[in-house]
């Protein structure tokens, strides 16, 4: 069947068995078929894997006697207590990458504006002839934006991978209990084609335009220096 035969299914017995909380499962089960469909999955495919709508609909009923599950639950939620404490920390040093990312961002794209405008605060910038600073502007600039992007889509799969770690907790929880379950979520950012072709294009013009003006930077330091270690000859070390 159809992503919208299987939800219309899926509604329709969810409501026959008095499920509250109908519009947030159908949400969950609809976005599961944007994730799959972004595989490359038919939706005849991700509706078959799914099951029947009517086995998934009824283990959303209510079940009164949970007293045999109370044990196992007890000893799943101790252990996800744990599970959640390193989970925590491995998302910390995701943002503190994030954070650090950006400050490189944001360095490199002022640095290069400094360069263009010529203007170099208490002699922070190393001094070289306007050409070459012209020249590195142009590469910082491009590295600005290729690190700008890699800290966006940084920022989204990290986003992603916490929401897929907590769909992982719930069901956890929820399985030891006895409860039903939703289908999982991808650790990966879902992103339309249009915007992958897009950031691809972003990525590889600006990754170009730094190799390629680094490399002529190099060179035309080191004609106008007449020495290969042209840093030397303009006193960037000098103390």
């Amino acid at each position: 069947m159809t992503k919208s035969e299987f939800l219309l299914q899926l509604k329709n017995e969810l409501k026959k068995n008095n499920i509250s909380d109908t519009d947030d499962i159908l949400s969950e089960y609809e976005q599961h078929f944007a994730f799959k469909c972004a595989d490359g999955f038919s939706e005849e495919e991700i509706a078959a894997k799914l099951g029947d709508p009517a086995e998934l609909a009824s283990q959303f009923t209510p079940n009164t006697s949970q007293k045999k599950y109370y044990g196992r639950k007890t000893v799943t939620v101790i252990g996800m207590v744990f599970a959640d404490l390193f989970a925590g920390a491995f998302f910390l040093i995701f943002f503190i990458f994030a954070a650090v990312m950006g400050v490189v961002t944001i360095a490199a794209a002022v640095i290069g504006i400094c360069l263009l405008a010529g203007y170099n605060f208490n002699n922070l910038i190393p001094g070289m002839p306007y050409l070459c600073a012209l020249i590195y502007a142009v590469s910082l600039l491009a590295f600005a934006i290729l690190s700008a992007a890699a800290c966006l889509y940084f920022i989204v799969f990290t986003r992603q991978l916490m929401r897929s770690y907590k769909r992982f907790h719930i069901n956890v929880i929820a399985g030891s209990a006895g409860k039903a379950t939703l289908p999982s979520l991808p650790v990966y950012p879902l992103l339309s084609a249009r915007v992958k072709r897009r950031m691809r294009m972003i990525v590889l013009s600006s990754l170009t335009v730094f190799a390629v003006s680094l490399v002529v930077g190099y060179i035309i330091s080191t004609i106008m220096a007449g020495n290969l270690e042209f840093w030397h000859v303009w006193g960037w070390f000098a103390k």
